[in-house]
C-alpha cells in the first residue's frame, strides 16, 4: 500500500508535469475525444460522429466502475452546430463487500451552437439533459434528471487549438428526492502532435460542489492516433486531485466522423 502523503506528492507531480507540457505544446489539430472538455466546431454539415470507448475507473479504493461501452453519436446540423445523444453499458464492483452489479447507464441528449467567431477565437454553448433511463436501486444511475449549460470557448490558430468550458449543472441529489442543486463545472485541454500519427493531450475537469456531489477536480492525459478516412484511436488515463474525485482511471477509445459531405469546421 502506497502511504497517502507519498500518493499526495505523486498526484501533484503529474499535475505540474502535464501542465508544463499543456503550456509548452499547444496543438494545431484535435480531436473530440479522448478528452471531454467541448470545443465550439462541428465536424462538418451532414456528418455523423461516432464515439465507441471502454473506461475502467476506481473510487474510494474499493469500487471499480466499468465502462463496457461506453457509445456516443453526433449529428451536426451545420459548420457550427451539432446534436448528439450518449449512453454506457456499466459494470460494478464492490471490492469490499465482493458484490457487483452490470446493466445499461443513464442516456444524455444535448446541443451545441456557435454563434460567435473573431480573430481570437470562437464562442459557443451546450445545453443538454440526462435521462434516468437506469435502474437506481443497482447504482447504475442516479434515478434523476439532471441538466447543463456550458460556455465553450476554442481558439483555432495554425500552431494552436485549446478549449476552455465553463457552466453550472443542475443535479438532482439521488439521496433526496425531488431536491435538485446547481454546481459550477470547468475543464480545460490542450493538444499538441508529436508526429503526424500522434498526438499528445493534457486536460483538466472539475466541479465545484457543497452538497454529496463534492469539489471534484480531475487531471487526464493521453494520446490520439489519427488513422485517416475519419478513424481515430485514444488512449488516456488519469488521476484525481482531491478526496472527493475518482482515485484514477483508464480509458480506450475508437472514433469515426462519417462523411456526407467534404466541409468540415475548423480544427479538421
Amino acid at each position: 500500500m502506497i502511504p497517502d502523503r507519498e500518493k499526495t506528492m505523486m498526484k501533484k507531480t503529474f499535475a505540474l508535469s502535464s501542465f508544463i507540457l499543456l503550456a509548452l505544446f499547444p496543438a494545431h489539430s484535435f480531436a473530440a475525444h479522448p478528452f471531454k472538455t467541448k470545443h465550439a466546431n462541428a465536424y462538418g454539415e451532414g456528418n455523423v460522429r461516432f464515439l465507441l470507448e471502454s473506461a475502467i475507473e476506481q473510487e474510494g479504493g474499493h469500487r471499480k466502475n466499468i465502462g463496457l461501452p461506453i457509445t456516443e453519436i453526433t449529428y451536426s446540423l451545420g459548420k457550427w452546430s451539432l446534436i448528439g445523444v450518449e449512453t454506457e453499458y456499466k459494470f460494478l464492483r464492490h471490492s469490499e463487500a465482493v458484490h457487483s452489479t452490470s446493466g445499461m447507464g443513464d442516456v444524455k441528449i444535448y446541443g451545441r451552437y456557435s454563434p460567435f467567431h473573431f480573430e481570437f477565437g470562437h464562442i459557443g454553448a451546450q445545453a443538454g439533459v440526462k435521462i434516468p433511463a437506469a435502474k437506481d436501486d443497482k447504482e447504475l444511475g442516479s434515478g434523476e434528471t439532471d441538466y447543463e449549460f456550458t460556455m465553450i470557448y476554442s481558439y483555432l490558430g495554425k500552431s494552436v487549438v485549446t478549449h476552455l468550458n465553463f457552466g453550472v449543472e443542475v443535479l438532482g441529489n439521488p439521496k433526496h428526492r425531488s431536491s435538485n442543486e446547481a454546481v459550477a463545472t470547468y475543464s480545460a485541454v490542450a493538444v499538441f502532435p508529436l508526429s503526424q500519427a500522434l498526438h499528445y493531450f493534457a486536460e483538466i475537469q472539475g466541479r465545484s460542489a457543497k452538497s454529496v456531489f463534492g469539489n471534484k477536480c480531475f487531471l487526464r492525459s493521453g494520446f490520439i492516433v489519427p488513422l485517416g478516412h475519419g478513424l481515430e484511436l485514444g488512449f488516456a488515463g488519469g488521476a484525481g486531485l482531491t478526496n472527493d474525485s475518482p482515485d484514477w482511471e483508464g480509458r480506450f477509445g475508437i472514433y469515426w466522423t462519417w462523411q456526407r459531405s467534404d466541409e468540415h469546421g475548423p480544427g479538421h
